[in-house]
């Protein structure tokens, strides 16, 4: 399952079944290895504001 994730000033794309809470890290489609903050989840008064990564908007849109 694809998802996104905002971390380190952008929203990126990932894979898997949870999102990753924060002081977690994951690697996005871009391949950029992100961690996550608690500001970047909305459920614990987080905003996305972040525009959204270019090369993972890419990788997301070539596997629809």
């Amino acid at each position: 399952m694809l998802r996104w994730q905002q971390a380190e000033g952008k929203r990126h794309a990932l894979e898997g079944p949870f999102a990753p809470r924060p002081e977690e890290s994951f690697v996005a489609l871009c391949g950029v290895e992100v961690t996550v903050a608690a500001g970047d989840v909305p459920q614990l008064g987080g905003n996305w504001f972040d525009p959204t990564c270019g090369v993972c908007s890419s990788k997301w849109l070539s596997r629809t």
